[in-house]
């Protein structure tokens, strides 16, 4: 057989290998036809896994506001110690968010900018962070930010049966005398209550409130009750309303 094929003649042999590389292999042409097409499918994917990927840092981050309000709670009722929740919600990071007293909301190493939330085991009762006291900080998610931005049509928000004030600064939480605040203080019941720059704690149902966060295309909203109970809320922009 060998034999055989040395008899064939070299151009023969030639051009059917020829021929069985354009049968089974690809040409230049097809292969920059193919590159082509796949660079435009990668120019519409982009900003979509973008918008994507957006969209789910905003869950994310209102699942751990929410998960902090629990976490707090749930604490609280464990230690038998009040644990204060401060967010950074309508503050500038110039100056930076402060408790009552001035002190300012750990620094996020990542950013150089305060963490929007952070837990405060509040060991001296006094609604301050002081030295020493256990912290559990939560970091910020890329490309959210305080405050709503696709739901002005409800600038109440789902919080509004609580008596909330317009939510536009992320915060709705208010001291006993009506005024914005951005903390909330959990007792050893488990029972949030809003306090003022004075540590005048307010009676029960002064904790309920709501924070809310945006990325310019979808708004969340986190909603605390008067006794301590959380829900997530998402806009449908279709329907003009919150989720339930």
């Amino acid at each position: 057989m060998a034999r055989g094929l040395r008899n064939v003649p070299a151009v023969m042999r030639a051009r059917g290998a020829e021929r069985h590389d354009r049968e089974t292999g690809f040409t230049l042409v097809e292969l920059m036809v193919v590159v082509g097409i796949i660079g435009v499918m990668a120019a519409f994917a982009t900003p979509l896994f973008a918008q994507f990927f957006g969209d789910l840092r905003l869950k994310a981050a209102a699942r751990d506001a929410a998960d902090a309000f629990r976490i707090a709670r749930i604490d609280a009722i464990r230690t038998g110690q009040r644990h204060v929740v401060f967010f950074s919600a309508a503050i500038a990071t110039d100056p930076p968010a402060t408790d009552p007293a001035g002190t300012p909301l750990p620094i996020d190493p990542a950013t150089g900018a305060p963490v929007p939330i952070v837990i405060v085991r509040d060991d001296n009762d006094n609604c301050r962070i002081d030295p020493g006291e256990a912290q559990r900080p939560v970091f910020a998610k890329q490309g959210v930010a305080w405050g709503s931005s696709v739901s002005a049509s409800d600038p109440d928000g789902p919080d509004d049966d609580l008596g909330a004030a317009d939510h536009s600064t992320g915060s709705s939480f208010q001291s006993p005398t009506g005024g914005t605040t951005t903390w909330v203080l959990f007792g050893p019941d488990g029972v949030p209550l809003g306090f003022d720059a004075a540590c005048n704690v307010g009676a029960l149902g002064s904790g309920a409130g709501g924070l809310y966060f945006g990325n310019g295309r979808r708004d969340y909203a986190v909603v605390l009750s008067p006794l301590g109970s959380v829900r997530v809320h998402n806009w449908i922009e279709g329907a003009d309303q919150w989720s339930n």
